[in-house]
């Protein structure tokens, strides 16, 4: 029969799997792997008082056409969310740099531009909204959490 093909395992081979993978799943992740985790999570990106300056030039910036819960417009602009799980649908895996540089580039459409900083400390609001940890350092354009990517946090 093509096509058809039957593996013949041991007792004794398929116990020894069984443990090996157990044996996996209760060490946990590798050092290697806990190390990678923990890179890319953002957190400690920003501090409390950057995402409150952000918050205060969300409102008077960004919450007519995002929202003021950052869950997306409801006007005839329809922004994007900034939060929630459309949010998340569309950036994760997009490094904090994207979300940065695009509102740098693109917001407020048709507006005056903030100047650099407002949109660091925008970014950090989204960052503390999205659930990211406040740190003692700010973000900053070459803050190498700038590299990592977006993800839902616990």
């Amino acid at each position: 029969m093509q096509g058809n093909y039957e593996i013949m395992i041991h007792g004794s081979s398929v116990r020894r799997l069984a443990c090996l993978a157990l044996g996996a799943v209760l060490a946990g992740p590798s050092p290697d792997a806990a190390s990678s985790i923990e890179q890319s999570a953002p957190g400690g990106a920003y501090t409390t008082a950057q995402a409150e300056r952000g918050k205060v030039l969300y409102e008077q910036s960004c919450s007519s056409c995002h929202g003021a819960s950052l869950r997306g417009g409801t006007n005839e602009f329809a922004a994007p969310p900034l939060a929630g799980p459309f949010f998340f649908e569309k950036w994760t895996g997009r490094t904090v740099e994207e979300l940065f540089r695009y509102g740098a580039e693109n917001m407020p459409p048709d507006q005056t531009r903030l100047p650099e900083a407002g949109y660091l400390d925008v970014t950090a609001y989204i960052l503390q909204v999205l659930k990211y940890t406040a740190g003692d350092t700010e973000l900053s354009a070459d803050s190498p959490v700038m590299k990592r990517a977006i993800e839902r946090q616990p």
